[in-house]
């Protein structure tokens, strides 16, 4: 896909979204999903994560829920982590001491 076509795509998948606020995901022309920024319902999985369901079959829609956020909550702990460090580090291309 070119990036004029993902561009137009995004914009196609914003269209959809305002327009579906009670849909978790939508799909675009092109065949691609993309997560509903105006949705604010019960997380949803992937509508073609095949594992998402199978899980939720044995388990149950609640307890997935309770994966995702667990997993959720550790990869934004550890980029905040590295966003922390990142900040934290000198900057080599600005010295402590600046000359005059």
């Amino acid at each position: 896909m070119s990036e004029y076509e993902s561009m137009a795509d995004r914009d196609e998948a914003l269209e959809l979204s305002r327009a579906a606020p009670h849909h978790a995901w939508v799909l675009t022309d092109r065949d691609v999903w993309h997560r509903n920024p105006f949705y604010h319902g019960p997380e949803m999985p992937h509508p073609e994560d095949d594992g998402a369901h199978d899980f939720i079959a044995d388990h149950g829609i609640d307890a997935w829920r309770e994966a995702t956020e667990a997993v959720r909550a550790a990869v934004i702990a550890a980029a905040e982590a590295k966003a922390r460090e990142i900040a934290d580090a000198p900057d080599p291309w600005w010295p402590d001491d600046p000359t005059p």
